[in-house]
């Protein structure tokens, strides 16, 4: 009787520890069951696809081709806003929606975001989705240099010239061509406009200053704010390629478009 007892007991104490492993295991699977819930409103839930878009596989090869022949010089980024500013964006998101997954695209607090570049062929299925009405984004991309102010000589400024042009007129096919601005030069902007070009030259240190371009525009400046002071290298001077760039440590690089240049 008393052995039937223990059992009993050992039994109860059994059962009592499977039912408290198995509350903890429920305790430690909800917070799962609701990231993935997060994730799934995150990448899908009220996204549709908008059509407007330019299709993704046309900016997923240009994306690949500017990686290809931009000799690591530029990368591109895209900037998400309203096409009716008197209808600002509500909490937007954005994924690539594929045959094979659903890539979740998170724009930063002024809207600019990177694309990943797929396969060829998962690329031909992909396609833009968001949680806004259909044909009320703007998407614009931009052109960046991956090269740093303390970087710069009048080589890489040469350089970057020349690899742009090819890349427009020659590397890109013709129906990609459009999508790649043409660089008119590389322009450095910075609070206090103390830019110089500095190399040495028969064993003497020459330093020569670059002046503000009035009617130049910083692009780092928010909208309807003055920017920063911009000056502009098209690799057409005569200084020599050693020359290197001396500005400002809050200096900043980026290209501007032969357009500019013209005044627009």
């Amino acid at each position: 009787m008393m052995k039937l007892r223990y059992l009993l007991q050992q039994a109860s104490l059994a059962c009592l520890s499977a039912l408290m492993a198995g509350t903890a295991l429920a305790q430690t699977a909800a917070p799962t069951e609701a990231a993935e819930v997060q994730k799934l409103d995150e990448v899908t839930v009220g996204l549709v696809k908008d059509p407007a878009m330019l299709p993704y596989a046309r900016m997923n090869e240009l994306l690949g081709q500017l990686a290809r022949v931009g000799q690591g010089l530029f990368r591109m980024d895209f900037k998400l806003s309203a096409k009716d500013p008197a209808r600002p964006l509500q909490s937007p998101k954005l994924a690539v929606l594929t045959d094979e997954r659903n890539l979740p695209i998170k724009p930063d607090a002024e809207g600019r975001f990177e694309l990943p570049v797929l396969p060829t062929a998962e690329a031909k299925t992909a396609e833009l989705a968001t949680n806004q009405p259909k044909g009320s984004l703007a998407i614009t991309g931009q052109l960046h240099l991956t090269v740093p102010a303390d970087k710069l000589d009048m080589a890489t400024v040469r350089r970057v010239m020349a690899v742009a042009k090819q890349a427009r007129n020659e590397l890109l096919p013709w129906y990609l061509r459009w999508l790649f601005p043409q660089v008119g030069g590389v322009r450095v902007c910075s609070t206090q406009p103390r830019w110089e070009l500095e190399w040495r030259e028969a064993g003497q240190l020459l330093s020569v200053p670059l002046s503000a371009d009035a009617k130049d525009r910083d692009p780092n400046a928010p909208a309807g704010k003055p920017g920063n002071p911009c000056a502009t290298l098209t690799g057409e001077e005569s200084w020599p390629d050693a020359a290197r760039l001396v500005a400002p440590a809050d200096a900043r690089l980026s290209v501007r478009l032969a357009r500019s240049r013209q005044g627009s």
